[in-house]
């Protein structure tokens, strides 16, 4: 690392430079005339051996004022820029180097020249001219000795330990591919070994130094170019090591927001034997803002439908189409007594931020408007929460994004978030399977990473301990790898590995033998240990593992697994799982496992029951997560409606006691800032078939 010492030690850094190569890869080479070539070769020949003074380079000055617009000009300025920082002559050199950059903008010399000038006024101290020369370049145009100084003085100018990993992980990684070029040549190997030594040396005390929410950003960072470099991968383990570790620590650590959080909401089963939600009377208007055009359309559809079911627009059996209905203005299929009463008034978002607010705004005009239902998605919801505060309307969001609430008095959120599906996978996890050590394995896409945190945040809420974690990219379909680095077989020494062939040559062999045989000589490879009598790969030292990613990938992991040995841990799954197809072609390596999700359709609780029974008689079609979820948020304000609360505020306040209401999408209760607290529905791979667990 390089730091300013005085005039003598910046001279000396850009003199060392010239030692790499002022030569590398750069654009495709311009064809250059053979006369000015030779011009240029005997201009070389010219300037006297050993001397840097002025006069030395007056042979390639030459050169320049009689081929100015040669291709080799830029290759004589940086020639004349060396020779000038070897005799002591800065400004001379910074000269030269400059002009590289003002009259062969574009050429193959220029990314030298700055990395050349960004070495100088970095030595200068100057760094932020530094960074503002280094940061256009082009590594691909530099030899790879000056890609590796280039990468070097990235590290030195970064602004956060986040931009200095990742310069350093590059670094490491051009240092190993130049030591596997350098095999065999031992003088040549030696410096760049001791190199790369020292770089991950910064990288183990960059890790051991950091935050938790730096190495979070750290991991996120490298991820997005470990697919593409495999020695990435190694940092990336040692960090998901080193996080997972942290997690073990906290785990022991009394965690305040646990403490404050409402206790776990009983399960919907238990919820509807006692309580009931009665919207028969209800009398009012509500408005209702949905993408029912554009790309989201199908969700505002969905979710529509379950709003329109549950104000009664429709008479079970109908065969009601909100599609054919007058656009703005709903009413009431009949006036039925022990029906709502309800007219209902719709405005198309079309998934624009824009045209929600505007539609929250002109609902709100209306007197009669008591509340609004909508929107789904986070950019509009947003929007339509902004508008909602300033009209001082009731909103309830179909959004799972729980900041849309922020310092909103009149804005509400029913929908179940990914952190509810999560949490109530591991209350069940450490309450009813006596989990103490969990495991994750996802996918490094931004859902796999974000439902990684909200796991890891669960287990510390509850006490455990998050001992193994590991990724993988999203088109992965050999899932080995991870798999066996997640079990403990990424450093073994030679009797392991020898050990660990034989136990594998026993199994085999098992495989020709009966049944109850096989059975018994598997058992006894497994016991087979390593030359120190130490325990062999796969080390499962995890209860349970959780896998956030769709029943495809699952099918390919969960076998995956049983052939690694991972046997005795049960399987977590989020709502992404729920596919036949999971269970017809992995049932028995996914049996037992526990998965979360927002609405099960096929469940035998009486108030889901009547739900789906009345939306397919109304509808012909099977209800999803948004059309229950609609039906939940419109039922909440109906039974606001119920009673005496007629205006605006009277219907907020009592949309803020709801308590362990049983809604078709679970059950839920109400926060003071406006957040609906979920339980979703649990589920357990039996057989062939999902078995609710509530």
């Amino acid at each position: 690392m390089w730091r300013r010492t005085g005039q003598t030690s910046w001279l000396a850094v850009v003199a060392l430079a010239w030692a790499t190569a002022c030569s590398g890869p750069g654009l495709a080479p311009q064809r250059v005339p053979d006369a000015e070539r030779a011009a240029y070769e005997a201009a070389l020949a010219r300037v006297p051996a050993g001397q840097t003074g002025a006069a030395a380079g007056r042979p390639l000055e030459d050169f320049l004022a009689a081929h100015p617009a040669s291709p080799m000009a830029d290759d004589a300025a940086l020639r004349l820029a060396e020779l000038a920082f070897e005799g002591g002559r800065q400004e001379d050199g910074l000269r030269w180097l400059g002009s590289v950059l003002t009259q062969y903008p574009g050429s193959d010399r220029e990314p030298t020249a700055r990395l050349r000038l960004a070495q100088a006024e970095y030595a200068r101290d100057r760094r932020v001219a530094a960074r503002g020369l280094l940061d256009p370049v082009d590594f691909r145009r530099l030899s790879p000795e000056d890609a590796r100084a280039a990468l070097r003085l990235r590290v030195s100018l970064a602004m956060t330990p986040v931009e200095r990993m990742k310069n350093l992980v590059r670094l490491r990684s051009a240092l190993i591919e130049e030591s596997n070029r350098a095999q065999g040549d031992r003088q040549r190997l030696a410096p760049i070994e001791k190199q790369r030594r020292g770089v991950e040396q910064e990288i183990e005390t960059l890790v051991s130094d950091a935050a938790t929410p730096e190495l979070e950003a750290m991991l996120e960072e490298i991820d997005r170019g470990s697919r593409t470099n495999k020695l990435d991968r190694e940092v990336v383990r040692s960090l998901e090591a080193e996080l997972a570790r942290r997690s073990t620590l906290e785990s022991d650590e009394p965690v305040a927001a646990a403490s404050s959080a409402p206790p776990e909401l009983a399960p919907l089963r238990e919820l509807s034997e006692y309580t009931r939600s009665d919207t028969r009377g209800a009398r009012g208007t509500l408005g209702v803002v949905l993408p029912l055009s554009g790309d989201f359309a199908e969700f505002g559809e969905a979710s529509l439908r379950g709003i329109l079911l549950a104000a009664g627009v429709f008479a079970p059996g109908a065969g009601g189409d909100e599609s054919s209905m007058p656009p703005d203005r709903l009413q009431p299929g009949s006036e039925d007594r022990d029906r709502p009463n309800v007219r209902v008034i719709v405005r198309d978002s079309a998934g624009d931020p824009a045209k929600a607010a505007a539609a929250v705004r002109e609902l709100a005009g209306l007197d009669d408007v008591v509340a609004i239902l909508g929107p789904v998605f986070s950019d509009e919801a947003l929007a339509a929460a902004e508008a909602a505060e300033s009209e001082r309307v009731p909103l309830v969001t179909l959004s799972n994004r729980e900041d849309v609430t922020l310092g909103r008095k009149f804005v509400l959120r029913t929908r179940t978030t990914p952190a509810d599906e999560v949490s109530v996978l591991v209350n069940h996890a450490v309450d009813q399977l006596s989990a103490t050590r969990f495991g994750v394995l996802y996918p490094k896409t931004r859902y796999g990473r974000g439902m990684r945190k909200l796991y890891w945040d669960a287990i510390l809420a509850r006490g455990g301990k998050l001992v193994t974690m590991a990724s993988y990219a999203p088109d992965e379909t050999d899932f080995s790898n991870v798999i066996k680095e997640m079990v403990g077989f990424r450093f073994l020494s030679a009797g392991e590995r020898e050990a660990i062939a034989v136990r594998d040559r026993a199994v085999d062999a098992a495989r020709s033998m009966p049944p109850a045989q096989a059975a018994a000589a598997r058992s006894k490879a497994f016991e087979i240990t390593g030359p120190r009598g130490e325990m062999l790969p796969p080390i499962v030292d995890f209860d349970v593992l959780f896998i956030p990613d769709s029943a495809e990938a699952v099918s390919m992991i969960a076998p995956g697994l049983a052939l690694q040995g991972v046997r005795g841990v049960r399987l977590l799954g989020s709502s992404d799982w729920l596919d036949a197809d999971l269970l017809r072609g992995s049932d028995r390596h996914v049996a037992g496992a526990v998965i979360s999700t927002p609405f099960y359709a096929a469940s035998d609780v009486g108030v889901v029951r009547a739900f789906v029974g009345d939306f397919e008689r109304t509808f012909e079609v099977v209800p999803d997560a948004y059309a229950a979820q609609g039906f939940d948020a419109a039922s909440l304000v109906l039974q606001q409606l119920v009673g005496r609360r007629r205006d605006r505020e009277a219907v907020l306040e009592g949309l803020l006691a709801v308590h362990a209401f049983p809604g078709a999408s679970g059950s839920l209760t109400m926060l003071p800032d406006g957040n609906a607290r979920r339980r979703p529905f649990l589920l357990e791979v039996s057989g062939q078939r999902f078995v609710p667990l509530d």
